[in-house]
């Protein structure tokens, strides 16, 4: 399938990264602010303010005078969507398909994001099943659309007693590749249906057992409240298996 074109150049490396993450953080509510996105990259206030800059001055971004709250322009909304679907499949691609961990798959996807041609990534995206999301459950827009996928609710606010599917793992909770490797260690992923146990909220912690092989993980809360949860059992069509013609490694 086509996608939406950018005028120009399409920005890559650092510029890809900036736009990508102002998307995230306007899709998960939060006001974008320059030492919020210092903050959320791990990079100086100063760095910020030079990309904010060409980012500006290329057209990609723009700044309230008033609020000095950081939006995308059309040509950045379109710029950071590619970014991501490339950002997604390549995840998608890592994982299922050559078998590498979440942690490793999503700094490799940084890498790979800027790499793929329209072409391989329409072919990628076939070969994949044209998944409705990444493989956390963030959804991958197409020409301009993003797929209707349920808001949910912190699994931290669920409590004890409580049978919960797991929704997504936030943009916030990929920035953590301990938590990232944690979670997948534990099979805490989208679709995965577990029972919270307890809720210590004087230690911050709850724990979960997965109702499909007992097995139990505490997680804390402030970890917690980066995933999202269905309450229940949620429909199974809601989350993308990768057809076994591209699971070449993971099937060997």
């Amino acid at each position: 399938m086509a996608q939406t074109q950018i005028p120009g150049a399409e920005p890559t490396g650092a510029a890809a990264e900036y736009l990508m993450m102002i998307r995230y953080m306007h899709g998960e509510g939060q006001p974008v602010i320059a030492a919020r996105l210092a903050e959320r990259l791990g990079v100086s206030p100063a760095t910020v303010s030079e990309m904010v800059t060409r980012l500006v001055r290329e057209d990609l971004l723009s700044v309230d005078t008033e609020s000095r709250q950081l939006n995308l322009s059309d040509r950045g909304r379109v710029a950071a969507e590619r970014t991501f679907r490339r950002h997604a499949l390549s995840e998608w691609l890592l994982t299922e398909v050559i078998g590498l961990g979440w942690a490793d798959a999503d700094e490799e996807a940084h890498h790979l994001q800027n790499a793929f041609s329209d072409r391989v990534t329409d072919r990628i995206d076939e070969l994949l099943g044209r998944p409705p999301t990444c493989p956390h459950g963030n959804p991958i827009p197409r020409d301009g659309i993003t797929p209707e996928r349920p808001a949910g609710s912190r699994l931290s606010e669920a409590r004890s007693g409580n049978e919960v599917t797991i929704l997504r793992v936030t943009e916030e909770a990929e920035e953590d590749a301990r938590l990232l490797t944690f979670l997948q260690e534990n099979g805490v992923r989208p679709g995965h249906v577990f029972a919270v146990r307890e809720v210590a909220d004087h230690i911050g912690t709850m724990t979960l057992t997965s109702v499909d092989d007992g097995h139990a993980v505490t997680i804390g809360l402030v970890a917690a409240a980066k995933l999202r949860i269905l309450d229940g059992r949620a429909d199974p069509a809601l989350f993308h298996r990768v057809p076994e013609r591209a699971r070449l490694a993971t099937s060997a």
